[in-house]
């Protein structure tokens, strides 16, 4: 789901690899049909990035209402127990780790219902123990601090043990590369305060202000590391560029220890693994505006343990980092909290705690329970399904997610125009598209059947964009039906693919996609695995109605479908007019960022 998981799953392997051990891992979201896994990682992404309101809400919700969690397990369970159970038996293992939650409640069931007849052994890889961390069907719980272990002891009321973190070696300090080598590496003086800003892989949260509280006293320099988000890279060298700032800005990088021994403190915001890795550097750790659910939880937990420094607001933050980045008690007494909790090897315990506390599975469940909970499962599935179709569509059409109009332009609307055959076909229609400057949605039976026109108009500067698989064109349905009635991630990945026939039939790079319907978590992971940008429109205009009426920074989808070539021919052109008249840029959908 995250770095944070799946490198503490990387650590313990290699460790136990090392020890002579054979190690295994696998994706636990893979061990769901239908693509779920993927659609539940991309939904993720896109609630932390775009309605993290959202996500602080649902983290919550297990602590008010903790049945939740059981029915839960039951769900990820049923959907996920038979290949997980076909791995367990491919491999034989002697212990099964979990270090991811959902995989822990599914572990855990199995092991408590005597489907799962070796010891599961949970690695809480968080200082903020949420309820869906632990289970009562699990063996042992493995912690990092000491607090956190209590913490999973007393919600699922077995045998914790705090071991530390799961780093690799080469984060030790005396393991770092020299300090003075990679500073010059860097371009940085001896007496500069250097500060490593993350934002974990996917370069989530408020980094661009972060970057700007950090920059405004001179005393700090800025090293700021981006993650796989080469968009947030590119703002913030531009930000950097425009105010003489003397900021590093990298992307992803394999060398964070080097990172580490340059610096003189992390800035940081959710106490993910790279945070772990700074403890066991001996970086002392500042948080600054965690992102909500975990990131909130754990900053939290870890500035109570004395490990971090919580700052909530720019005075506190310039606090932490003038007394942090010099040699002073506090600076030593935080590095010293900080290594303290690296007190023993997780893989030994991993080896000795699991089967030392193995339980015995409970016996079947009466028939009662057995109907409470497989209702109770109905509806959490029926929660489930409602979040990733319902509860995205909303979100998509408020704005989230989805390309939106550049940030201080303040005249210019974007136009796209949905064809059919008979449409794309029209010349006057490739005409008035051109003078609109707006963009022409096609889905891929159209494209095909008038593809000689439209490359006629993509010569003189027509923009293209992914209009689905199949919709009603001008004679009726132009694909099999199944496409547009099938479940949703097939829909979904039809109309991602039909971007690349579009694009081949038309001999033009298609990058945007306009689905013309309500969007779904499906929809955000086949457009992300098909490299396609999601376009929804804020109006969609009808060319029978009467009166228009449009404004700046608005995004509008004329409907074409519905209409015919020369009602859409006088629709367009009176568009034109009344664009003009309210002094509005037009602009393809291509202008959106």
């Amino acid at each position: 789901m995250g770095a944070g998981h799946d490198g503490a799953a990387r650590n313990l392997a290699q460790q136990l690899r090392a020890q002579g051990h054979d190690a295994v891992i696998e994706d636990f979201l893979a061990s769901a049909p239908l693509g779920i896994g993927s659609a539940l990682r991309s939904g993720y992404e896109f609630e932390l990035r775009h309605v993290p309101s959202a996500y602080e809400a649902s983290y919550r919700l297990w602590y008010r209402v903790p049945w939740l969690s059981r029915l839960l397990a039951v769900v990820v369970t049923m959907l996920t127990r038979r290949r997980l159970l076909r791995w367990v038996s491919k491999f034989e293992p002697t212990v099964v780790v979990s270090t991811y939650p959902l995989a822990t409640i599914c572990l855990g069931r199995l092991r408590r219902r005597g489907r799962l007849g070796v010891p599961v052994v949970n690695f809480i890889t968080d200082f903020g123990v949420h309820p869906l961390w632990v289970h009562p069907g699990v063996d042992v719980n493995l912690a990092i601090h000491e607090g956190s272990a209590m913490e999973a002891n007393r919600l699922s009321k077995r045998p914790s043990i705090a071991c530390g973190p799961a780093v690799p070696l080469r984060f030790e300090q005396s393991q770092l590369p020299p300090r003075s080598v990679v500073r010059e590496q860097l371009g940085l003086g001896d007496d500069q305060r250097a500060v490593l800003v993350v934002a974990g892989s996917w370069g989530v949260g408020s980094i661009l202000e972060t970057w700007a509280e950090i920059s405004s006293d001179e005393r700090f320099v800025p090293v700021v590391v981006c993650g796989r988000d080469e968009k947030l890279r590119e703002r913030l060298r531009r930000h950097a560029e425009r105010k003489g700032s003397q900021s590093r800005i990298l992307g992803w990088t394999n060398d964070m220890p080097a990172l580490m021994a340059a610096c003189d403190v992390l800035v940081e915001n959710a106490g993910g693994l790279t945070s772990l890795e700074a403890l066991r550097a001996g970086l002392p750790v500042v948080s600054y505006q965690p992102i909500a659910g975990h990131g909130r939880h754990n900053t939290q937990r870890m500035h109570d343990a004395g490990v971090s420094r919580l700052a909530s607001d720019r005075r506190s933050l310039h606090s932490a980092l003038e007394a942090l980045t010099v040699d002073c008690a506090e600076r030593r007494e935080q590095v010293e909290a900080g290594r303290a909790i690296f007190r023993d090897s997780p893989t030994d315990l991993i080896l000795s705690a699991g089967p030392a506390y193995a339980s015995a599975p409970a016996g079947a469940r009466t028939a009662r329970r057995a109907v409470r909970v497989t209702m109770g499962g109905l509806l959490a599935a029926a929660l489930g399904w409602a979040g990733l179709t319902s509860g995205v569509a909303m979100a998509t059409e408020a704005g989230a997610g989805v390309l939106q109009p550049p940030a201080g332009i303040q005249t210019v609307a974007y136009f796209g125009v949905s064809l059919s055959t008979a449409e794309a076909s029209d010349p006057r229609i490739g005409g008035d598209l051109l003078a609109l400057d707006a963009t022409a949605v096609v889905d891929a039976p159209t494209a095909f059947q008038a593809a000689a026109p439209l490359r006629t108009f993509v010569a003189e500067g027509l923009t293209i964009d992914d209009g689905g698989a199949s919709s009603l064109g001008a004679s009726g349905p132009v694909a099999p039906a199944t496409l547009d009635n099938g479940p949703p991630w097939q829909q979904a990945a039809s109309d991602a693919r039909a971007a690349g026939q579009i694009s081949a039939d038309l001999s033009v790079a298609v990058s945007q996609s306009v689905p013309g319907r309500q969007l779904n978590a499906w929809d955000l992971t086949q457009s992300d695995a098909y490299h396609l940008k999601l376009v929804v429109p804020n109006h969609v205009l009808h060319p029978e109605a009467v009166a228009i009426k449009v404004a700046p920074r608005q995004v509008y989808l004329v409907d074409g479908l519905a209409s015919n070539p020369n009602s859409l021919n006088v629709y367009l052109r009176r568009l034109l007019v009344a664009t003009r008249t309210e002094g509005i840029l037009p602009a393809p959908l291509s202008s959106l960022g």
